[in-house]
């Protein structure tokens, strides 16, 4: 880990809005006086994700994963720390030393990438608005697309020609541009060449904003039509989503997301007020892009050609239903309703034959897009519906299609939906609601499977009370780590992260418990603190607390020297026992820190006098001797 001064740390933190962080992958709700939300490092229904505002530190109850801004982005954008370091200096404005050297030792090369890309956008936008990208300019005005709206979304133009963006980035080395995807290494012969030429370009960014890809889309017969970057260490298409750094508040405040195919629907929704729209990148929609989508919002809508959207229907539901993980989803909570938090509702808004979001919208405005969404039904209803027409009437048909259908119910993490679905189903097949719905719940029980983790699950054991409650106090008061680190042994906490924590504080006392994240060597540390900073538990009085954690540590130390007194009796009595003489002060200073112990920490006087006694000769030596 490169080294930073904790002052440069500690400016870097104060100039990075946690929230505003974290809120980029996860749709936070205000919990008191914290934040509360979906953890994005694990597959999870009820939030049990906690973000701390004040402190800057995020905590999941669930697995267990916690940190600050360092640690957060380190394990979001998979960052080595001083990657993570740089990336957060630039957003809060904080001057970095030179520490090329330690750049070298801890850039993972995705850095690079990112300056890669964020210099061939800027040359490609500067070409599309420059001479020359006049073709490419008629294209978006003859498709209606505002000039503002091109703009916002960071259009570009790639000129003609086999070496234009290698001559234009002189600044970055072949290996680079070739791992950005943006230089095409020859199959027969030595050199690269650029992968889009006389293409319009649709940037694609990641959800910080940063451009990760290019969608190229061509003007002749240039085949594909479009072409997009390959896989990347920046980019994944399944995992990413067109717009939706520009489409998140929006999706937050309506609470759902539209999802299109092309780019183009994607500029038209937003250019008519539709700014919750993204785009699934030439792909069909994934589990994985709805989960992200999950975060920030309740339901998602697709749009179908009305001809096709049975079929499409059934093909999107066989990718996206997989059994449910963590039990049956269809309980019923103590209220009586059905309980099925964390659910996503996935919508199919039709649209007339031949058309797409682009031309709909040209041809009928906001109110008929508006009259369409607000039609839109489940993706399911349209899937069961293609199951049940398939099936024909012979009896064997019905049977097949009833078991088909039970299995997709199966699947569907919406309780409510579900039973819908059911009824819908058991009218259109003939049968008795009741009969699909338990069959359902019966196929449901054996599709669980444990619910996947994709962070770091705790598997330490909490810590004892005692270990917990003192950590806290020295995290929140100078004046208990003065008055207590004193009385501590850290070898006697029996918690690795909570012991790993007191050493750290005892090493460097000013330090706020936030500035520790960066001092403590494991993740198990850091989750601990991280649990301990957003834990909204109240504490006691600092001044009462520390004389009860005092009187505690002392009672715990004096105990710690009782017992070496009382090994020291034993060896008297044993040494006695061999009538060997021994000194009577040396047992007349043990039975008196015995007693002046156990008067402190409460008990019986340990007495020496049954097992030995002084020598009757009066003018012989006091020695020790045992009864026989």
């Amino acid at each position: 880990m490169a080294s930073y001064s904790p002052a440069i740390l500690d400016d870097i933190r104060a100039g990075v809005d946690v929230v505003d962080l974290v809120g980029r992958f996860v749709n936070l709700r205000k919990a008191g006086q914290n934040y509360k939300g979906l953890c994005p490092f694990h597959a999870e229904k009820t939030p049990s994700f906690m973000v701390n505002p004040k402190k800057g530190i995020f905590h999941c109850f669930g697995c267990g994963v916690g940190g600050d801004v360092f640690g957060f982005l380190m394990r979001q954008d998979r960052l080595s720390f001083p990657e993570a370091v740089r990336v957060l200096a630039k957003q809060a404005n904080v001057a970095l030393p030179d520490d090329r050297g330690a750049s070298a030792a801890g850039d993972s090369g995705r850095e690079e990438l990112y300056r890669v890309m964020d210099a061939a956008a800027a040359f490609y936008v500067e070409r599309l608005w420059a001479s020359g990208g006049e073709r490419a300019r008629e294209y978006l005005d003859k498709r209606g697309i505002d000039p503002e709206v091109a703009r916002r979304f960071g259009l570009g133009w790639a000129p003609e020609g086999w070496e234009t963006i290698r001559a234009a980035l002189t600044g970055f080395g072949e290996d680079a541009l070739i791992a950005a995807g943006l230089l095409v290494t020859r199959e027969n012969k030595p050199g690269t060449y650029d992968r889009f030429r006389g293409r319009l370009l649709f940037a694609i960014r990641d959800l910080q904003g940063r451009v990760v890809a290019f969608g190229g889309r061509g003007f002749g017969d240039e085949q594909p039509k479009y072409l997009n970057s390959p896989e990347t260490p920046l980019y994944s298409k399944g995992n990413l989503l067109y717009a939706a750094d520009l489409a998140r508040d929006s999706i937050r405040e309506k609470n759902r997301a539209l999802i299109v195919e092309g780019y183009v629907d994607c500029l038209m929704a937003h250019q008519y007020g539709f700014t919750e729209t993204v785009a699934a990148l030439g792909t069909a929609f994934t589990a994985a892009q709805l989960g992200v989508l999950r975060r920030y919002c309740d339901e998602v809508i697709t749009f179908f050609d009305a001809d096709a959207a049975g079929q499409k229907a059934a093909e999107r539901a066989e990718e996206l239903l997989e059994p449910t993980g963590g039990g049956l989803t269809w309980g019923v909570n103590r209220a009586g309703a059905f309980d099925s938090a964390g659910s996503l509702r996935v919508k199919v808004a039709l649209l007339p034959a031949g058309h797409d979001p682009d031309t709909f919208l040209r041809e009928h405005g906001v109110e008929g897009f508006t009259e369409r969404i607000a039609g839109s039904r489940s993706l399911l209803g349209y899937a069961l519906d293609r199951t049940i027409g398939e099936a024909g009437s012979a009896p064997r048909a019905r049977v097949n299609a009833f078991a088909r259908v039970a299995l997709m119910l199966a699947k569907v993490a919406d309780a409510q939906e579900a039973a819908a679905l059911s009824r819908e189903a058991a009218l259109k097949l003939g049968v008795d609601a009741t009969q699909l719905w338990i069959e359902a719940q019966r196929l449901q029980a054996s599709l669980r499977r444990p619910a996947t983790v994709i962070g770091t699950a705790t598997t330490s054991p909490a810590p004892p009370i005692f270990e917990r409650d003192l950590v806290a106090l020295l995290l929140a008061s100078r004046d208990a780590r003065g008055a207590l680190l004193p009385l501590l042994d850290p070898a006697e906490i029996v918690h690795a992260g909570m012991r790993e924590i007191v050493e750290t504080i005892a090493r460097v006392p000013e330090a706020e418990a936030p500035a520790l994240m960066s001092e403590l060597g494991t993740d198990a540390a850091r989750h601990a603190l991280s649990a301990l900073i957003v834990d909204e538990r109240p504490l006691t009085e600092d001044t009462v607390a520390i004389q009860q954690f005092r009187r505690r540590l002392e009672r715990t130390r004096l105990s710690g020297r009782l017992r070496s007194v009382s090994q020291g009796v034993a060896e008297v009595q044993q040494k006695a026992s061999s009538a060997v003489p021994m000194d009577a002060t040396i047992v007349a200073e043990l039975q008196q820190q015995g007693a002046e112990l156990h008067e402190l920490v409460g008990g019986s006087v340990p007495s020496l006098t049954p097992a030995v006694e002084s020598s009757p000769d009066p003018a012989g030596p006091q020695g020790v001797h045992t009864h026989e």
